[in-house]
């Protein structure tokens, strides 16, 4: 799937621009909630964070970051849609929320096309397939024939049930043609842990969580999911690489506001955004958790998770997993 630049020029002149158009508005003139639908210390958490801290001069009021777990981020998702339309509630969003949950769920209490205003695309990153050392797997071919010889399904963590990492290491698992038991956690800081406590031999998570114990050996990595090697681990191979030629799954996050979001705020969001992403130091720190910045703006982000919906709606559906 095509994939934009980083940034247009972006300096100054974007938030002196947006500014006046708020004047009379206040905009914003109290902290903004932001819901994110995994608990701290995930990835998706950090990015937020991160964020936050760096858009402090456009919102000198702040942000209250409201981590509202449980259901695949359908809870934070559903409290978005129905909150009021005027730039005081925030979704941070991914293709979960905005793609798969609505297939692989039974029953979704909010319309992911019609329910929200896009506002930015301001990330993307590879998620891990990690095992714990005693697992005689080095890649996926090796995981593969080891799950095979197992009398019982291979239990594997993931950070949310219906996410990327979770369908995308089901999708793994049928190319390769082994049995595999999902537990859902909130977040991918509980779902390292119970791999790290013993309690999972397998994991399908996001980077930020798991580098620190990657690199202390306690976990070892089989394939990161996109199509390029990661440079915070450019020793582990790609999934194509690692056994499973032909096959790229990006995780990404954006942000989104409820259905009717005033355009003078998207826009302020949007661009406050697009200012903090292009800020080198950043760029640095989320490089450090192995993400990109990559800023979309409303529209093109908008085009964007239509084409996610379609794409990840077929692979979820192809997967023929089904979550009450």
């Amino acid at each position: 799937m095509p994939r934009r630049g980083l940034l247009r020029a972006f300096g100054l002149a974007p938030l002196a621009l947006a500014a006046p158009a708020l004047a009379q508005s206040g905009y914003p003139s109290r902290p903004v909630r932001v819901l994110i639908g995994s608990a701290p210390g995930g990835a998706t958490d950090i990015t937020a964070r991160i964020l936050a801290e760096a858009m402090g001069a456009a919102f000198p009021r702040g942000f209250a970051i409201e981590n509202r777990t449980g259901a695949g981020g359908n809870l934070a998702a559903e409290t978005a849609a129905r909150a009021p339309a005027d730039g005081y509630t925030l979704l941070f969003n991914d293709a979960a929320m905005m793609a798969i949950n609505p297939v692989l769920f039974r029953n979704v209490p909010f319309d992911p096309a019609n329910d929200f205003t896009a506002i930015a695309h301001v990330a993307e990153f590879p998620f891990v397939i990690v095992v714990r050392p005693e697992v005689p797997a080095r890649n996926l071919t090796e995981l593969a024939a080891w799950a095979k010889t197992q009398a019982d399904p291979i239990l594997f963590a993931s950070p949310n049930t219906g996410s990327q990492h979770h369908l995308g290491m089901e999708i793994i698992a049928q190319r390769l043609g082994f049995r595999v038991t999902h537990v859902g956690f909130r977040g991918g800081g509980p779902a390292t842990t119970a791999i790290l406590g013993g309690q999972m031999p397998l994991g399908s998570i996001g980077m930020p969580p798991l580098v620190p114990h990657l690199r202390e050996g306690k976990l070892r990595a089989l394939a990161v999911s996109t199509g390029t090697r990661s440079p915070q681990l450019p020793d582990v191979p790609t999934i194509a690489e690692a056994g499973v030629p032909g096959l790229s799954l990006a995780v990404w996050y954006g942000v989104v506001g409820p259905r009717g979001t005033p355009p003078e705020v998207v826009r302020y969001v949007s661009e406050a955004l697009a200012a903090a992403l292009a800020k080198p130091e950043v760029q640095q720190k989320l490089g450090s958790q192995g993400l990109t910045a990559r800023y979309m703006p409303p529209a093109e982000f908008d085009a964007f998770m239509a084409e996610e919906r379609t794409s990840w709606g077929t692979a979820a559906r192809a997967a023929n997993v089904t979550i009450e």
